[in-house]
């Protein structure tokens, strides 16, 4: 994994600290390297499922 983007509804740039503790605490269960690879919090108003909050985007090079 090389990049890691999240689309986020009601995002503002102060939840940032805790949004990236919320990774950390789940990076062994998904898999995402150590140290982070690049990541982006993009607000948006709303995502195609209502009840969605998060959308990620994960972009990898497999060899």
């Amino acid at each position: 994994m090389v990049r890691l983007r999240f689309f986020v509804t009601d995002w503002s740039p102060d939840k940032y600290d805790d949004f990236i503790a919320g990774i950390d605490r789940v990076v062994d269960e998904l898999g995402i390297p150590q140290p982070l690879p690049p990541v982006s919090a993009i607000g948006v108003d709303y995502l195609f499922e209502p009840d969605v909050l998060v959308e990620v985007e994960a972009f990898a090079v497999l060899d």
